[in-house]
C-alpha cells in the first residue's frame, strides 16, 4: 500500500490507502498493546475517536498528519531493507 501511495500517478484512493497504512500499523500496535491499554478508562473511546480523526475528510485529517510526520519518513528511510524482506518471504512461499 505504501508503494501504491508512493507512485506518480495520484488517484482518489490515496486518502484511503493512506489511512489503511495508518490503520494496519495501529493495529499491530494495538495487538501488543490491548491487554494493557484495555484497563485505561475511556480506551474504547478514544480509540474510536482516533480512528474518526484517521478518516476524518478534511486536507488535515490524522491519517495524512502520521503518514507524512512518522511513517513517510521511516519507509523513506529502510525501504530497501524493508524490500529485500518482502522478497526473501516471497521466495519462501
Amino acid at each position: 500500500r505504501i508503494k501504491a501511495i508512493e507512485s506518480p500517478n495520484k488517484d482518489d484512493d490515496t486518502q484511503w490507502l493512506t489511512y489503511w497504512v495508518v490503520y494496519g500499523i495501529f493495529s499491530i500496535a494495538e495487538f501488543f498493546s490491548d491487554i494493557f491499554l484495555s484497563w485505561f478508562p475511556f480506551y474504547y473511546m478514544l480509540k474510536c475517536g482516533f480512528l474518526l480523526w484517521c478518516m476524518a475528510p478534511s486536507p488535515s485529517n490524522g491519517a495524512e498528519f502520521l503518514y507524512h510526520r512518522i511513517i513517510r519518513p521511516f519507509f523513506l528511510k529502510h525501504e530497501a531493507q524493508l524490500d529485500s524482506v518482502v522478497k526473501d518471504l516471497k521466495d519462501k512461499a
